[in-house]
């Protein structure tokens, strides 16, 4: 009997021992948590309902008994507010009013990011329901920046007024939501229907006038061109004519040249003739009626007897 009591003994022994090591296995195995790659999170303990301020990052990790990750998106995530109803739409477009008391309709897009190393405060301060809060800090901060500029701004500097509701979101986003918005998205701006008929009528007007404009300016390079054209032709004929003054005065100082030295030779010619002769100027004068007679072609000489 004492025997099968130490036996019954041993097997329970056994049995309790097994029973424990299995649930210290168990309870091991469940101590671990695991990040995917596109994750971050912070290690929660629903023992003590407290939460580590430090961040973990993809991976996975032993945690202790009663530990597991709050898991937050480690990649950008998308927010729309766009009229197009989907998943993936946070709101319709944003409702607001221009500087100037226009109903404007905004349909945005951005994407945000959330900071690493400031994920405790991202926790601790808007909770697990902390998208929702983003989502309304992006329709307060937006909505207020349609009301800084005109209804005419808007449609005609739509890229500045993007840059600067990007700007003024991460801006925002930066300092009271932990995060950042690194992209952001102007799709489409919806003003009353007047006042975009009212605008593209302007802008066809405009257009007109810059196209008269530039014809003018068209025309007044061609006729600034022809006048050049003239200018410059009458320079080359003003040239020609001072060449070819300068030519016929060249010519005529050397047959004026040639002709003195011609009539300096004659004289000197006559003068020896008449010392040579001993003629006297009246005689001189007969011979040279009497030579020019004998040089002058025949047929055009007319004598009166």
């Amino acid at each position: 009997a004492a025997a099968a009591a130490r036996e019954e003994m041993q097997l329970w022994l056994g049995a309790v021992i097994s029973v424990t090591l299995l649930t210290l296995a168990v309870l091991f195995l469940v101590s671990f948590d695991s990040l995917e790659y596109q994750e971050m999170g912070l290690n929660y303990s629903w023992i003590s309902e407290t939460v580590e301020e430090k961040p973990y990052m993809s991976g996975r990790y032993y945690l202790g008994l009663g530990n597991h990750f709050i898991k937050f998106p480690k990649m950008v995530k998308s927010v729309f507010f766009i009229d197009d109803a989907s998943g993936a739409t946070q709101a319709p477009a944003l409702q607001s009013r221009t500087r100037d008391g226009l109903n404007v309709r905004l349909e945005v897009s951005f994407q945000y990011r959330i900071k690493f190393l400031e994920l405790y405060d991202l926790y601790t301060t808007l909770g697990k329901s902390y998208e929702q809060t983003l989502v309304r800090m992006a329709i307060e901060q937006l909505t207020t920046a349609a009301t800084m500029h005109n209804a005419h701004y808007f449609f005609s500097n739509r890229t500045t007024i993007s840059a600067e509701m990007h700007k003024m979101l991460d801006e925002h986003f930066q300092k009271h939501a932990f995060a950042e918005v690194p992209f952001f998205q102007l799709r489409t701006v919806h003003l009353p229907p007047e006042f975009e008929e009212a605008i593209k009528a302007t802008q066809v007007k405009q257009q007109e006038i810059q196209i008269a404009a530039l014809e003018q300016k068209t025309n007044r390079v061609t006729f600034q061109t022809k006048v050049l054209q003239a200018e410059q032709a009458v320079k080359v004929m003003m040239n020609e004519a001072e060449a070819e003054a300068a030519s016929i005065k060249a010519q005529n100082d050397a047959y004026c040249k040639q002709y003195r030295i011609t009539q300096d030779l004659q004289s000197k010619s006559l003068e020896k003739l008449m010392h040579t002769t001993g003629w006297d100027s009246r005689q001189l004068l007969d011979y040279l009626r009497i030579r020019a007679v004998r040089d002058h072609p025949s047929d055009r000489t007319t004598i009166r007897l």
